[in-house]
C-alpha cells in the first residue's frame, strides 16, 4: 500500500476518514504500547481494569489524531506521545485519588487524637507553608520554562518534553525514529544550555 505522509493523513483525518486513522494508528500504535505498560503496574496495584487503561490510551490516541497542529514544531510522534500520556497519568492519578479518599474518609484528619485535642492534621499536615513563598515559585518556574523553551531546538524540545514525562531514553529513540547515541547527545545539549541559565 502506498505510504501517505503524516500530513496528508491528518488532514484525511480531520475529514472524519476511518482508513486514515487506522493506517495513523498502525503506524504509531507502538506509542500506545510504550505507555500501556508503563502504567499496568500502577494500573495492577490501583485494581484498575487494564482493558480500561487501554481503552484511556486510545482515547488520548484518538484526541491527538484531532487536536495536532501542524503548524506546530513537534512532530506527530510527540504529540501523540504527550496526549496518551496525559490522558493515561490523569486516569491513574484520578483512580489514586479515588482510592486515596476512601482511605481518608475511614479515619477524619479531623478527629481529635490526643487529650488536648490535637488533631491528625496538626501533626501531619505543614502549616508553615507560605502562600507568598509558593507563588514566587510557580513564578520562578514558569520564567525557566520559557527560557528553557526559547533555547532549545524542535529536536531539543521535542526530547525534553519526553524526558520531564519520565520516558526512558530507548522509548525517546523508538519514538522519535532516531538513534540511542543522537538521543543521548541531545540530552547533553540540553543539559548543558540548561546549566547555562540555573
Amino acid at each position: 500500500m502506498h505510504e501517505y505522509p503524516d500530513n496528508e493523513l491528518i488532514n484525511l483525518v480531520s475529514e472524519n476518514s476511518e482508513d486514515a486513522r487506522d493506517l495513523l494508528y498502525d503506524k504509531y500504535k507502538y506509542i500506545v504500547d510504550i505507555i500501556y505498560n508503563k502504567y499496568r503496574k500502577s494500573a495492577y496495584a490501583l485494581s484498575i481494569d487494564l482493558k480500561e487503561l487501554r481503552q484511556e490510551a486510545l482515547v488520548g490516541f484518538s484526541d491527538a489524531l484531532v487536536c495536532y497542529n501542524q503548524d506546530k514544531e513537534a512532530s506527530l510522534s510527540t504529540f501523540i506521545t504527550l496526549c496518551v500520556e496525559r490522558k493515561v497519568r490523569n486516569f491513574v492519578r484520578d483512580a489514586d485519588t479515588l482510592k486515596n479518599k476512601f482511605l481518608k474518609e475511614t479515619y477524619s484528619l479531623d478527629q481529635p487524637i490526643t487529650s488536648s485535642d490535637s488533631t491528625l492534621q496538626e501533626f501531619i499536615g505543614d502549616t508553615s507553608k507560605d502562600p507568598q513563598v509558593t507563588l514566587e515559585m510557580e513564578e520562578n518556574l514558569r520564567d525557566l520554562k520559557k527560557k528553557i523553551d526559547e533555547l532549545l531546538s524542535p529536536l531539543e524540545k521535542e526530547v525534553y518534553q519526553l524526558l520531564v514525562n519520565e520516558f526512558n531514553y530507548d522509548d525517546i529513540a523508538s519514538i522519535l525514529k532516531i538513534n540511542q547515541k543522537q538521543v543521548y547527545n541531545c540530552v547533553s545539549r540540553i543539559r548543558e544550555k540548561i546549566k547555562d541559565i540555573i
